[in-house]
């Protein structure tokens, strides 16, 4: 098993690998060499000020509260004289022309009920707008994270190669003189494989965090993505402060607030069919079709009064529904502020959680080390064996890999926290620290 996973690496990591290409094939071990390529760099917050101005989610948001606010403005016009021409018709000679020009002097709060809608709609649409960028940057920062916990693996597991290769060269040594056998080559070889098919896992997953940003900002980036990390949130800050800022600046809780606005205009809209509409109406008639004696022309200047309650109690019934409606949309708000929160109190969980795991990992990686060295010096004396060196690195290198793994996630976490209160600026990405 260990032959076949020797003899397909080389062709896996010259397929996978972007950094690294097989130089020889020896004694069952690989040896990588480094290209000499010339790399770039961009960062993080260049890319995601690229994303917030290009991708598709924005542009179809800013063209949502385009279009609410030529509906504020359509409503806002029903305050205006709104004219009208009738024609009609008795014979191919006779018609009557009617120009007509109405201003509404009192409608029972129809007008005011659609202004308050087309406005809430706009405030909709808005918060609609800040909630998809809220969205994007939170899929930014999941997939940077991605991007930096195998950037950082990789690192470690070079690190960790290069120590394997100088204890490949002690165990050559030690055979020759007879002190090891080919059961310790064996160990040390599985230990190896193992190893480059992690470090070829982990490019690929490298990769494809790299796509993942390019699907997002619609274009190739041939450089590597630096981010550089800022600490933002203060240690002593309690819980209950995190959750107040998240109450006042989450997009989607505005969204609920707009629309419980917009349940109340129609609540209005509805009570308004039960008064009557009073208009002062502007006619120039031409023409007639009923009586010949009434004049050819004539001006006129007169108040009208209409009203339609619609069948039966049915404007009763559109009331009581749109009263339901509110209470419906202010239930959803309290279910929207509830799930806002538990996915706030779970980032801080495994916020505080990570960073006691980091403490306990660091202080393993420092006993481990102490273990390895110490190993290694039993061994050279005769009293540990081969496989105590061999498992004690192993072990070293998994805690180095732990440790990188959890230090990026404890800095986007922090990140992610930021952007759930507010910190983060939704427009451009800029950060308000918190310290």
């Amino acid at each position: 098993m260990i032959r076949k996973l020797l003899t397909t690496l080389p062709f896996l990591a010259l397929c996978l690998s972007a950094n690294e290409e097989p130089l020889q094939k020896s004694n069952n071990y690989i040896i990588f060499s480094e290209k000499t390529q010339t790399t770039c760099e961009t960062t993080f917050e260049d890319i995601l000020n690229e994303g917030l101005g290009s991708h598709p989610s924005i542009a179809m948001s800013k063209s949502m509260v385009e279009g609410a606010e030529f509906g504020v403005d359509s409503a806002f016009w029903g305050y205006f004289p709104s004219p009208s021409v009738d024609v009609s018709f008795k014979t191919a000679d006779e018609k009557q022309t009617t120009l007509r020009l109405d201003q509404p002097l009192w409608t029972g709060g129809k007008i005011d009920a659609a202004y308050d809608k087309a406005k809430a709609e706009k405030k909709e649409a808005t918060y609609g707008y800040d909630e998809n960028q809220y969205k994007l940057i939170d899929t930014y920062l999941t997939t940077i994270q991605e991007y930096l916990i195998a950037q950082e693996k990789i690192k470690v597991l070079n690190q960790n190669k290069k120590q394997f290769m100088d204890l490949r060269e002690m165990l050559e040594r030690m055979m020759k003189a007879g002190v090891l056998s080919q059961t310790d080559k064996n160990l040390l070889n599985s230990r190896i494989a193992t190893l480059y098919a992690d470090l070829v896992v982990t490019k690929a997953k490298h990769k494809v965090s790299k796509i993942q940003f390019e699907i997002l900002t619609g274009r190739m980036i041939p450089c590597n993505i630096n981010f550089n990390y800022r600490k933002i949130l203060n240690e002593t800050t309690p819980i209950e402060k995190y959750i107040k800022e998240l109450l006042e600046t989450h997009p989607s809780l505005k969204i609920m607030d707009a629309k419980i606005g917009s349940a109340i205009s129609e609540v209005g809209a509805s009570k308004s069919t039960l008064w009557p509409s009073l208009m002062l109406r502007a006619e120039h008639r031409s023409g007639t079709i009923y009586d010949e004696t009434e004049p050819e022309s004539e001006n006129l200047v007169y108040v009208a009064l209409n009203v339609s309650t619609g069948a039966g109690i049915s404007a009763l019934s559109n009331i009581n529904k749109a009263k339901i409606n509110v209470s419906k949309v202010k239930y959803e708000k309290l279910s929207k502020e509830k799930e806002v929160i538990d996915k706030l109190m779970s980032d801080y969980t495994n916020y505080i959680t990570v960073k006691s795991q980091k403490k306990i990992v660091f202080d393993n990686i420092e006993n481990q080390t102490e273990v390895y060295d110490s190993n290694k010096r039993l061994f050279l004396s005769g009293q540990k064996k081969w496989l105590d060196v061999v498992n004690s690195l192993s072990e070293l290198n998994k805690q180095k890999i732990l440790y990188s793994k959890l230090q990026e996630q404890s800095q986007l976490l922090e990140y992610k926290i930021a952007l759930k209160t507010g910190k983060i600026s939704l427009k451009t990405g800029e950060i308000a620290s918190d310290i």
